[in-house]
């Protein structure tokens, strides 16, 4: 369980306006670009893909930030307790986590290629 919450914490899933951030701006863009007149079930899937290609990739590019950061996150008292400068997870860990949530994200593309 303990390994769980340093990877939400990790990847800041308990701070979803990053995330959000990149899901709108797709979600305003689907929206305005779809016909309306087809299958509802196409334009929730699409959202839906967007909604998860954002957190996967927020997620993975929170943890590469992390990584760069970390000696000058180690420093700062608001970052000094995160997963990566604090010690509590290697840097090893962290980009098997990176490479999983990209070749996640890597497969929600592959999938939307395909439906188009």
């Amino acid at each position: 369980m303990n390994q769980i919450n340093l990877f939400i914490e990790l990847t800041r899933l308990k701070k979803p306006i990053g995330f959000m951030l990149l899901f709108w701006p797709c979600a305003w863009g689907l929206t305005i670009a779809y016909d309306f007149s087809n299958n509802l079930n196409e334009y929730f899937f699409y959202l839906f893909l967007f909604l998860l290609g954002s957190i996967l990739m927020r997620s993975a590019g929170c943890i590469v930030n992390d990584i760069s950061d970390r000696e000058f996150d180690k420093k700062v008292l608001r970052t000094k307790n995160r997963p990566i400068a604090s010690g509590k997870i290697s840097i090893t860990l962290a980009l098997i986590y990176t490479l999983t949530l990209c070749l996640l994200a890597l497969m929600v593309l592959h999938r939307r290629s395909y439906k188009i």
